[in-house]
């Protein structure tokens, strides 16, 4: 799996991290049903992936912008914050058409929806 790094906007920490840790979860309860069915070879593919996870989440823990993983992993993070962000967009419009949000607050987060969708445009291989 080829290894690839971007660098994340510090206002994009937060919803990136957020999805790092649905991943996570979900992953560790997919060792789990693994583990419980005695597919070793199930139980392997998810284990790396929770060591990946965990080497990811630890990094956006500590605050690192330059996030480095397997292309498949930091685009399933990317992409999985995108859609969290679509959605609060969505949302938000749906208030603003009532009159309950200002327009500031969905130009901020289409922005959002427009960054993130840059950043998984630049998924660049390591160097």
């Amino acid at each position: 799996m080829p290894r690839v790094s971007v660098e994340v906007p510090e206002e994009l920490l937060e919803p990136v991290r957020e999805t790092a840790l649905l991943l996570y979860q979900a992953t560790a309860e997919s060792l789990h049903q693994a583990l419980r069915a005695g597919d070793p070879a199930e139980a392997r593919s998810h284990r790396l992936r929770v060591d990946e996870l965990d080497d990811l989440v630890r990094a956006l823990a500590g605050g690192e912008a330059r996030l480095t993983g397997s292309y498949d992993l930091l685009h399933d993070v990317l992409y999985g914050a995108l859609i969290d962000a679509g959605e609060r967009l969505a949302e938000l419009s749906s208030d603003a058409w009532r009159g309950q949000v200002p327009p500031e607050r969905i130009q901020e987060a289409a922005g959002v929806v427009l960054s993130l969708n840059g950043l998984l445009r630049e998924l660049s291989p390591c160097r």
